[in-house]
């Protein structure tokens, strides 16, 4: 039977070819790329763009080899795998009824629908009134937006269309397969010089071997020594050569390094060798259960109850194929377990070869073995329709011959499953770029660095504004800002804050009376540790440890101050055993903390306005060994801390001050009183040594 036919086929540019594409088609063929389509978790169909009709429908065609029919899924079918393609169904309102009927079965589904012939344009290739089948029932079958139908290129003697309607030898319309149509002999100018397909699959996650279709043309990225491709003999059946299928010679496993053959016994036809047949549309490797368990049983694995083979996700499956005339072509380990769907971090794997003694019988003409995508993503394929060197010129019928050439280096594979699989690493080294394309209006780079910069000063004003709040928080709390609003210098001459400890409340004495109580107490003062030695001149500090006194003279004090006269309210006296672990005396010495070398007389006292009161000294409490005070050093001597460094300065306690003076600060509440019903104050004033006339004088009492 003659399967070439004189057949109209034209070259015809159409559009602009894509990144990969190569070639200008005609007699030097043309090199398409292909869309890897996901149709399952562990499955992929790789496609390739076609126009259909005198419309030039854009569809999606699956590449298979295990097939030999071209058929499309048309808008009259309403099973559920059509409804997934989102309605781009392929309209045949311009093509030709043929009046025949298509039904084909696969490993998995059916299809069945009218033939009718249509203009069928693959790359710049256009084959008109091509048989095909517009089906209008696909069960079981992954249709998607990006694949509508399938483009069989197994060999023709396998077309069922071709089948029911045979080819002929003149111009009519008739059922002969797309590539007997493409690779016709007239005219031969138009037509591919080198009769083959060829085909390389991409592995996902990785971009180092594209997905391309190549017609009667090597692409150069992939093969740029074609010599180094190596030919195998087909296996013929009873009727002819149906399948691109060969003599298995060998399968080999490695464990850590050690090769462990596997028995292979003769085919389930009776054969010498095991056949194992090239099938693009299945996406496993199928095999019989025997060399199933040989594969698996190198690594100690034995089927599961529900007939799959389960492998460590950890575990790589290093393995061969040697195939008729063929060297050892090594098997990519991701491409042989799959890991289940949805978790990534399962313990064990799914085997991707699997056993299936029901569908491969002696009688079923597929063999022992289906080679499917885990297999093809390692071999440049070539489906070759007479051995090379390619010669058209003379017609001598059809003499197909399948050529391979490996593309896995199994130690870089090896890395790449111990990345993938171990470290859990993307296949690529670094995940892909996220990119999304929105369609709205994008701010030019200007005005985003103009936002930028406005939200950098804004930044930078807030934390301004933050440390100036908290700055005068702090001065508010050492007393250093006018808390009452006004300005300085206004009103009163000064204001005088006074803490008395274990008080819950203090009221403002009237600044006259504090002044003639600051003057009184400050020429009969003597410090209660100067027992023999001098006195010490000391400046005063601007604030104390319970409050302020900013006081303003009406008459300017003299600009030189005489410190040695210890009259001088300008002069004060520091004991110089301050902050030292010195015995206090039994009893106080003097009326106050500061007075001169004489006990003040009752005289003396009277010259204090009777509207003050003159405390008495009481309770005095001795300091805790350290040079330095802490706050467990006033909670030792059982008294609150009214001010930094009272108590562990050994300080005088006065009590009895009857009329009311205001508070400065609170008072810890958890303080202890030291007495049922007095009130404890410490008074006690620093002044500047400065020359200089100060703005206020800030008088302490502790």
């Amino acid at each position: 039977m003659t399967l070439l036919k004189s057949a109209r086929v034209s070259s015809k540019a159409e559009g602009k070819q894509r990144a990969r594409d190569e070639g200008t088609g005609g007699s030097g063929g043309v090199v398409l790329e292909l869309e890897m389509v996901t149709t399952s978790y562990d499955s992929v169909a790789y496609t390739v763009p076609v126009s259909v009709g005198a419309a030039q429908q854009n569809l999606s065609l699956q590449i298979d080899t295990g097939s030999s029919d071209l058929w499309i899924a048309s808008k009259s079918c309403s099973t559920a795998s059509c409804s997934s393609t989102d309605g781009r169904l392929y309209d045949p309102t311009s093509s030709t009824s043929s009046g025949a009927s298509f039904t084909i079965a696969y490993l998995s589904g059916t299809v069945s629908g009218p033939i009718v012939w249509d203009t069928v344009q693959l790359g710049t290739y256009s084959v008109e009134n091509q048989a095909l089948a517009a089906v209008n029932t696909v069960s079981n079958e992954p249709l998607s937006l990006d694949f509508d139908g399938i483009l069989g290129l197994a060999l023709p003697l396998n077309s069922i269309i071709e089948q029911t309607i045979p080819p002929t030898t003149n111009n009519n319309p008739d059922g002969a397969s797309f590539s007997s149509n493409l690779f016709s002999m007239t005219p031969a100018s138009t037509a591919p010089s080198q009769p083959f397909f060829s085909l390389t699959f991409a592995r996902p996650g990785s971009d180092a071997i594209p997905s391309l279709l190549g017609i009667g043309m090597h692409p150069s990225s992939v093969v740029p020594d074609p010599s180094k491709i190596q030919y195998s003999t087909l296996v013929s059946q009873g009727v002819g050569i149906l399948f691109w299928k060969t003599n298995v010679r060998a399968i080999t496993v490695y464990v850590n390094g050690q090769a462990r053959p596997v028995v292979l016994t003769e085919s389930v036809t009776g054969a010498a060798f095991p056949t194992a047949l090239l099938d693009s549309g299945v996406p496993f490797i199928v095999t019989t259960s025997s060399i199933a368990n040989g594969i698996y049983g190198a690594l100690g694995i034995s089927p599961a109850s529900d007939g799959n083979y389960y492998v460590p996700c950890t575990t790589p499956l290093n393995m061969t194929i040697t195939l008729d005339g063929q060297p050892e072509l090594p098997i990519h380990p991701l491409d042989l377990t799959s890991e289940p769907s949805g978790q990534h971090s399962s313990q064990y794997c799914i085997g991707l070869i699997q056993a299936d003694d029901s569908q491969l019988t002696a009688n079923s003409d597929i063999g022992d073995m289906v080679l499917g995508v885990p297999f093809m993503r390692n071999v440049y394929t070539v489906l070759a329709y007479e051995p090379p060197p390619f010669n058209m010129s003379v017609y001598a019928g059809i003499r197909p011959t399948l050529g391979l050439m490996g593309l896995t280096n199994i130690t870089q594979a090896l890395e790449e499953f111990h990345n993938v699989r171990v470290l859990n690493q993307p296949l690529g080294g670094a995940p892909p770029p996220q990119v999304t394309f929105s369609s709205e209006p994008k701010m030019s780079v200007g005005l985003e660095a103009l936002i930028g910069l406005i939200g950098f000063f804004a930044l930078c004003v807030t934390l301004f504004g933050l440390k100036w709040f908290m700055t005068r928080r702090q001065w508010k709390k050492q007393g250093m800002v006018d808390t009452d609003g006004g300005k300085k210098g206004e009103g009163e001459y000064g204001v005088y804050q006074l803490t008395r400890r274990n008080s819950q409340s203090s009221d403002d004495a009237p600044v006259s009376t504090l002044r003639t109580l600051a003057y009184a107490t400050r020429k009969q003062k003597v410090s209660q540790y100067t027992f023999d030695s001098n006195r010490t001149r000391v400046e005063m500090d601007p604030v104390d440890e319970f409050g302020e006194w900013n006081v303003k003279y009406e008459n300017s004090p003299p600009s030189i101050f005489d410190l040695s006269d210890p009259w001088d309210p300008y002069a004060a006296n520091r004991d110089t055993i301050v902050g030292t672990d010195a015995p206090l005396p039994d009893t106080p010495t003097s009326l106050d903390f500061l007075t001169t070398n004489h006990r003040p007389t009752s005289d003396e006292i009277s010259c204090v306005p009777e509207s003050t009161s003159v405390p008495l000294l009481t309770n005095r409490h001795r300091r805790r060994s350290g040079s330095q005070s802490s706050d467990s050093d006033v909670a030792e001597a059982g008294v609150g801390m009214a001010g930094v460094g009272t108590v562990a300065r050994g300080s005088q306690i006065i009590t009895g001050l009857h009329h009311n003076l205001s508070r400065s600060d609170s008072v810890d509440r958890n303080s202890t009183s030291l007495g049922p019903s007095t009130e404890v104050v410490t008074p006690s004033w620093r002044f500047s040594t400065s020359h200089e006339r100060p703005d206020t004088v800030d008088v302490d009492i502790r």
